[in-house]
């Protein structure tokens, strides 16, 4: 028997929390299935939109069925379980988009879940300031997709036509991502800084190691150098600096405050990728004898091992300069 065909309009948007919501907004000129295992879920997606051309459902093989393009829209910590989920109904010709932040155990980046767990291999993903309130609240937004597949960049754009997004392209799938996840520990290190009245100029240069960190540790795992000087990189961070209103942030603002890793984590709603990332990245630079201070630093801060100021102030006191060897 052969295949179903794949309809070019049809998008599956996998995850219906506050990620999918905003999926559902960018994707005007598609028709939507969204899956969620969760009804409750589904409902409050379903009230939160007037778009025309969307279905729901708590099944992910009707959900997939017919879809050309695959929208996983869970954080980085639930991918895997999803892509185990969706693996038994994939079709090599679907593309993937991912938008997830983050890292997992082995510094695993999220694309690497799907090519390790499914048969997709046109993958996508998005990077840059693309913030879902932001995107949720109809602003005009650029963003980065990256992806190694022509294909791919040309079906987010068809999909999202009338969205106001404007996409720059990169192949770096790997840079764009490591991008993201450490510029969300860099996030907690921002608001830590803030809490502890360090001042605008600190909190800059704690974001701006923190790209620095990204790159050392994106090119050594395969990411390009230029990446985290383009949207992707000095993009993703500038607009934090400025304003933001970012779970990491609020983390590193309650860490500041003087609560622990626990009850700070209770205070801030969702899901805090950049725990994990902080880990993930020391283990890795430990590997690759990478200097990372400031993901170092915020490891130690976050596990209650130094106190935030004193490690801050001696993360500042550092030459700003690329890691090395």
């Amino acid at each position: 028997m052969s295949p179903p065909a794949l309809d070019r309009n049809r998008v599956a948007v996998l995850g219906a929390g506050r990620l999918g919501r905003a999926v559902v907004s960018l994707l005007k000129g598609a028709h939507i299935s969204v899956y969620d295992r969760r009804p409750s879920a589904l409902e409050e997606l379903a009230g939160s939109t007037d778009h025309p051309r969307l279905s729901t459902t708590t099944d992910i093989s009707e959900a997939m069925q017919g879809a050309s393009l695959l929208y996983l829209a869970v954080p980085a910590s639930s991918l895997a379980e999803l892509c185990t989920d969706l693996a038994p109904h994939g079709l090599p010709d679907q593309m993937v988009l991912l938008a997830s932040r983050g890292v997992t155990e082995g510094f695993q980046l999220p694309h690497q879940h799907v090519r390790n767990k499914t048969c997709l291999r046109q993958i996508g993903v998005f990077g840059g300031p693309l913030h879902v309130r932001e995107l949720s609240a109809g602003r005009r937004l650029n963003a980065v997709i990256a992806s190694r597949f022509h294909l791919v960049v040309e079906k987010v754009r068809e999909v999202s036509a009338g969205a106001p997004v404007h996409f720059q392209v990169s192949r770096d799938v790997i840079g764009v991502q490591v991008a993201g996840a450490v510029g969300n520990v860099a996030s907690i290190a921002a608001g830590m800084a803030e809490a502890l009245e360090l001042g605008d100029t600190a909190r800059g240069v704690l974001l701006a190691r923190g790209l620095l960190e990204a790159r050392t540790l994106g090119v050594a795992i395969g990411a390009e150098a230029e990446t985290f000087s383009g949207l992707a990189g000095v993009g993703e961070l500038i607009p934090r600096a400025v304003r933001s209103m970012e779970r990491h942030l609020d983390l590193g603002r309650a860490l500041g405050r003087g609560l622990p890793l626990d009850a700070a984590l209770a205070a801030v709603a969702g899901h805090v990728e950049g725990v994990t990332t902080a880990a993930e990245s020391v283990a890795l630079a430990r590997r690759e004898e990478l200097s990372v201070p400031l993901l170092a630093g915020v490891q130690a801060i976050l596990h209650g091992e130094v106190e935030a100021r004193t490690q801050l102030e001696d993360i500042l006191s550092l030459p700003l300069e690329l890691g090395s060897r």
